[in-house]
This record gives C-alpha cells, sequence and structure tokens, in this order.
C-alpha cells in the first residue's frame, strides 16, 4: 500500500541521454593528399560522408582507407592494431581539420566540416576503421568512435552468416 507509484525519469530525459539512434549522412567533397608513384604531392578531391555538425566521423571509399593503410605499414607509423577489427591508429589536427599521422607525414584527409575538439588539445586520437564498404574515421572516445566500433564488430560477427546466405 505504501509504494503505489515508482519514481521515473520523465521520457525526455531519458532521450536526452541515450545515445542517438540514427545517423544522417551528407555526401560532399573533401581534400585528400597523398604522394603519387613518382613521389610527388598531389591533392585530390574525393567523395565523403560526413555527419551533422558536432558530429566526430568521415567515412570514404576504400582507396582512401587503403592508402593510410600502406603509409602505416610502409613508414611504420601505426601499424594496423592486432584485433578482429582492422584499424589503424590516426591523429585529428583540430587546427588544419585533417586527418593523418604525425605532422608533416602523409596521405591526409581535410574534413569538409567542422569537427569539434573533444579536449583542449589541438590534436585528437583518432581511428579508422579499415573494413565494409566504407572506412570510417572517427575521433577516439566519442558516441561516433563507439557506434563505428559495434557496427565493425557486428560485421565480423556476422561474416559466416552472410556468406551462408549468398547461396540461398
Amino acid at each position: 500500500m505504501f509504494y503505489r507509484a515508482a519514481y521515473r525519469f520523465p521520457t525526455t530525459l531519458y532521450r536526452a541521454r541515450r545515445s542517438p539512434s540514427a545517423r544522417y549522412l551528407h555526401r560532399v567533397t573533401a581534400d585528400f593528399q597523398n604522394h603519387d608513384s613518382k613521389g610527388n604531392l598531389v591533392t585530390e578531391k574525393v567523395p565523403v560522408i560526413a555527419g551533422d555538425p558536432g558530429e566526430t566521423y568521415l567515412m570514404v571509399y576504400p582507396e582512401v582507407g587503403s592508402a593510410f593503410r600502406a603509409a602505416a605499414k610502409k613508414e611504420h607509423i601505426s601499424a594496423p592494431v592486432a584485433d578482429v577489427i582492422p584499424t589503424c591508429k590516426l591523429m585529428f589536427f583540430h587546427e588544419s581539420q585533417h586527418f593523418g599521422f604525425v605532422s608533416p607525414s602523409y596521405p591526409r584527409l581535410y574534413a569538409p566540416t567542422h569537427i569539434p575538439r573533444q579536449t583542449e588539445s589541438s590534436i585528437s586520437p583518432a581511428t579508422l576503421f579499415l573494413d565494409g564498404k566504407m572506412h570510417e574515421f572517427v575521433l577516439d572516445g566519442t558516441a561516433d568512435a563507439q557506434f563505428a566500433y559495434h557496427a565493425s564488430a557486428s560485421a565480423q560477427n556476422l561474416k559466416h552468416v552472410l556468406e551462408e546466405l549468398k547461396d540461398v
């Protein structure tokens, strides 16, 4: 008789604390800088998918991600993490708004939208997820990084099931 009602958070407060369940994708172009086969620095416009303002990710076609992976292996800058999920550790330079390795190295991918700082530092650790139809650049320690990790883990866990479904 004493416990007729239980305290419950208002629905709006509960929703404000949850991670977003949807991502809004915007197709834009970004500058990608890399050395060509002759060693010349080349800037190329590449299609990317960016999130809403304030989000901390960019998605690119595998050719761009593969260039970062190749540079990491070649220069021994950031070897892909030995994990089930293929990744490459990067940095995001807030002043110039680009993903890359220790400056002044290449390749670099310049963000076409503002990616906010997570701390007062002008450089943030980032990860490049190297799987799927699109490779994803994210700032570490963000909701976008968690989303990318879980999406990649799900893809790895379901890989064998998807292979079986191809034959159906």
